[in-house]
């Protein structure tokens, strides 16, 4: 399963605007046939409408990834109408617009984003991975986030969704690996989007990182190209991830790149 993506299915969740609109795209563009999961109907549709002129096969399955019975109900469908499901990009994703500290926010809204942002890639997860194991094959991208691994308080509902979306890759991607199924974090940057437009921490920014090596990393991994780097989190724009890929199958230390505890010292018990 590396090489030619032609013809192979992608699942992307959050695909009706922002980085998933990009990244159905560029799948399609690459020859993936591509299901489009979110909640709102007429963003995912008009993503089909240019999908498919790429000459691929489209599915829109307008869902709320935060309920587990309903994102079942959509793998089911998909897998029935276009096949079994090669690529899983999970996308959906939101932020805290209050921006205040934790003891300061809307908790239900705090909430809302856990729900999102894990549950929602938990779900997905969740419902592609028994057929993906059985078939001895599939991949699994789950978009991270810098916030994960560098502390904001404006964003701790989003960076500690993030940061458990990093342990939650560690925890599958052992296991997952004798089954042919290998799962990332990838970290976009700063793409510009309607969501990290509004967030204050972008207000002055004049540089963007391109949704286009997003894209790029991502077909990567459709095609094989970073299967060593299962579990790792890879940050796009910064680092060349074909050069950690070849170190990788030369053997990267356990736990480079996954979300570890740093030892106090040489005589820490956990180090």
């Amino acid at each position: 399963m590396t090489g030619d993506v032609s013809g192979r299915l992608a699942v992307v969740s959050g695909a009706g605007r922002g980085i998933g609109r990009h990244l159905a795209l560029g799948l399609a563009r690459a020859g993936m046939d591509v299901a489009l999961l979110g909640r709102r109907p007429a963003g995912l549709a008009d993503t089909a409408r240019e999908c498919a002129r790429f000459g691929v096969r489209t599915r829109t399955c307008p869902v709320d990834v935060r309920q587990p019975a309903a994102v079942r109900a959509v793998v089911d469908e998909v897998a029935d109408r276009l096949g079994g499901i090669d690529l899983v990009v999970n996308n959906a994703g939101i932020a805290d617009h209050d921006e205040k500290p934790p003891w300061e926010v809307d908790p239900d809204r705090w909430w809302d984003v856990l729900e999102t942002n894990l549950r929602g890639s938990f779900n997905l997860c969740r419902a592609v991975l028994p057929a993906m194991i059985e078939a001895g094959a599939g991949r699994i991208v789950n978009i991270n986030s810098n916030v994960a691994t560098k502390r904001d308080i404006r964003y701790s509902a989003y960076g500690t969704s993030k940061a458990a979306l990093l342990a939650l890759s560690d925890t599958l991607a052992g296991p997952l690996r004798p089954h042919g199924v290998s799962i990332f974090d990838i970290s976009p940057g700063m793409v510009l989007t309607d969501m990290s437009a509004r967030m204050t921490a972008c207000l002055e920014r004049n540089q963007w990182v391109s949704a286009d090596l997003v894209v790029g990393a991502v077909i990567a991994v459709a095609r094989g190209e970073l299967d060593p780097l299962s579990g790792r989190y890879l940050h796009v724009g910064v680092d060349d991830l074909a050069e950690l890929a070849a170190r990788a199958r030369a053997g990267l230390p356990d736990g480079i790149r996954t979300l570890r505890l740093v030892p106090h010292g040489v005589d820490d018990p956990l180090a």
